[in-house]
């Protein structure tokens, strides 16, 4: 995997997938309160001292982690967009369907879900807005404004979009009632004058 960078810039982005690889891993197979930073530097093959120069503390790889596994849910929120780039409401509906369904079978995802004691990734995806909540707001303004043009409420609709991925992946209820209010969310966006 290379980025285009600069060798050493490479030889990073490389490093940080291992570690966030390792670190997946561990947390689908014991849970995030099992990690140590010991634990997913042998999985990574570094010393342990090399992964806190790289990645900094167990709460920085947690928060690396979700961020990661965050643009993946936004990647494919992306994708359906872009497969609907002339109908907005179609668009938003099944990037919020897609996201979900990517979700009901996300690993990790049911780990942080399932995790019952000790600590849990679920604050992360939950009560720290920097590393999901405006990382997906930002990713799918973008994307909105891209395909629709610069519409200064773009970024409520996506803050609405992010919320109710965010809503129904950590208390699923199935894409039915997801795919329904997506569905209320944009229509109400593009009536309003």
């Amino acid at each position: 995997m290379t980025t285009g960078g600069s060798f050493r810039e490479d030889t990073r982005a490389e490093l940080l997938a291992r570690l966030l690889d390792a670190a997946r891993e561990l947390t689908t197979a014991r849970g995030w309160s099992a990690v140590t930073m010991g634990a997913v530097a042998g999985r990574a093959g570094i010393s342990r001292q090399h992964l806190y120069n790289a990645i900094g503390t167990k709460r920085e790889l947690g928060d690396a982690l979700v961020a990661r596994e965050t643009d993946a849910f936004l990647a494919v929120v992306c994708r359906e967009l872009r497969v609907h780039p002339d109908d907005l409401v179609a668009g938003v509906v099944a990037g919020v369907v897609g996201a979900l369904e990517f979700g009901a079978s996300n690993d990790l995802l049911k780990a942080i879900l399932t995790a019952d004691t000790g600590e849990s990734l679920l604050p992360v995806v939950t009560a720290r807005p920097e590393v999901v909540l405006d990382r997906g707001v930002a990713v799918i303004a973008a994307e909105l404004a891209a395909l629709h043009g610069d519409d200064p409420e773009l970024p409520r609709l996506a803050d609405a979009v992010v919320r109710l991925v965010i809503s129904h992946a950590t208390q699923p209820t199935g894409p039915d009632l997801a795919a329904v209010q997506a569905r209320w969310l944009a229509e109400g966006f593009t009536r309003r004058v």
